[in-house]
């Protein structure tokens, strides 16, 4: 969705330069972990010997190369331990914490009032599409392995970031919910590419939302969407390699105009996209 107000670009490009040459959190063992912790935020750990991988109270898949994922929802603070244990029965924990992280308000004015509060007509539709998408999202989690290891993309060439992860939305003065993904504004028929190889979960058509759009799992958990769609070049089961052009930029759906909504998750944990990017440091990890 096209908002109204400008980003910061300068501190965009800081934001990037900094992750991708992030030097990564060194452990005894040689377990590495590379990313920027901060609410929002997907992390790529990479492990030798490991038996089980903890993140709080939840096992964390990894292969065998040792390469295993976790990340932080955008409202997560306080702290979390991560724990290792390795094949001798040796171990190692890792205290985070989280500060809490600072959003924008955006404000969208001259939004469809239909699609701030939908129709009586809508909801039976609005309902369905919502009962597809949790069934679509029970797969989550069923790969098991990790498809992304070739590296993360950015799914369009060009193109302004016109809606930011986490902002709090306010649509024609209504308080609604943060925006969980970034809006990037390019021209109708844009080619966009898959950010990681996967599986397409649901290639979704004519969602009152949604538009025409695409859910992809890439294993251990990670997903990516990208709403409002003109065409769909991929359908639900396919694989696709990262840089597959999986569908064409419209301005199906809520939007106010073409753009590319592209959001990820972590399970049930809403996460930048932005965080992926500067993730390949972590991918070389075969020759490791």
């Amino acid at each position: 969705m096209k908002r109204l107000i400008k980003y910061n670009m300068k501190n965009l490009i800081k934001i990037f330069l900094f992750i991708l040459f992030l030097t990564p959190f060194t452990f005894a063992q040689g377990l590495k972990i590379y990313g920027t912790l901060q609410p929002g935020n997907l992390l790529i750990g990479v492990t030798k010997n490991a038996k089980t991988i903890l993140l709080d109270d939840t096992t964390l898949d990894f292969d065998t190369s040792g390469v295993f994922i976790f990340g932080f929802d955008r409202d997560a603070i306080g702290y979390h331990k991560l724990k290792v244990i390795f094949n001798n029965d040796e171990y190692i924990t890792k205290d985070f914490k989280l500060e809490k992280r600072k959003y924008k308000v955006q404000r969208i004015n001259k939004m469809k009032t239909k699609y701030v509060t939908p129709p009586k007509s809508a909801l039976e539709k609005i309902a369905k599409e919502s009962k597809m998408m949790k069934f679509a999202r029970k797969e989550v989690g069923k790969l098991k392995a990790p498809l992304f290891t070739d590296g993360f993309i950015r799914p369009v060439e060009g193109g302004k970031y016109t809606g930011v992860y986490g902002s709090q939305r306010i649509l024609n003065g209504v308080p609604k919910s943060p925006h969980n993904g970034v809006d990037i504004d390019v021209p109708k028929d844009t080619p966009v590419k898959a950010t990681a190889s996967g599986k397409v979960l649901i290639a979704g058509n004519n969602f009152y939302y949604n538009g025409n759009f695409v859910l992809i799992d890439h294993g251990f958990g990670l997903t990516t969407v990208y709403l409002h769609f003109d065409k769909l070049n991929v359908k639900t089961g396919d694989y696709v390699k990262k840089g597959d052009v999986i569908g064409f930029v419209g301005m199906t759906g809520r939007a106010t105009g073409p753009h590319l909504h592209w959001g990820a998750k972590w399970y049930n944990k809403r996460i930048d996209p932005l965080s992926l990017l500067g993730l390949g440091l972590a991918l070389d990890i075969k020759n490791q």
